[in-house]
């Protein structure tokens, strides 16, 4: 795709579809290391909360999102079994620590 360069008040700056053509790339990258994941994601978190799930406080969103991204980094973890994925593993370990500061009633 040849480089496309839009102006504002004479500066020069990429065009909103080199943008777009740079997600689209990230995206195929990603969807060959973890096809399609997002569709099981919804499967796994259903599992976990099969009764749905009640947020009313800012504490309960914040380590109820936490907990999604644990989700969404241990199905991508999984996604390439049998190998490894050390980003992944690592981000699972941040995240269980963010959680416990959370359910830390002290805080």
């Amino acid at each position: 795709m040849a480089s496309q360069m839009a102006t504002h008040r004479g500066e020069k700056m990429a065009h909103p579809t080199e943008h777009i053509a740079e997600a689209l790339e990230t995206f195929k990258e990603r969807n060959k290391a973890y096809g399609d994941n997002y569709l099981t994601h919804g499967y796994v978190m259903k599992a976990l909360f099969p009764d749905g799930v009640d947020l009313k406080t800012e504490k309960e969103y914040n380590r109820f999102g936490i907990v999604n991204m644990m989700v969404a980094k241990l199905t991508r973890y999984c996604q390439g079994w049998p190998a490894a994925h050390q980003d992944s593993i690592h981000d699972l370990g941040v995240y269980s620590f963010m959680l416990e500061s959370l359910d830390d009633d002290s805080v």
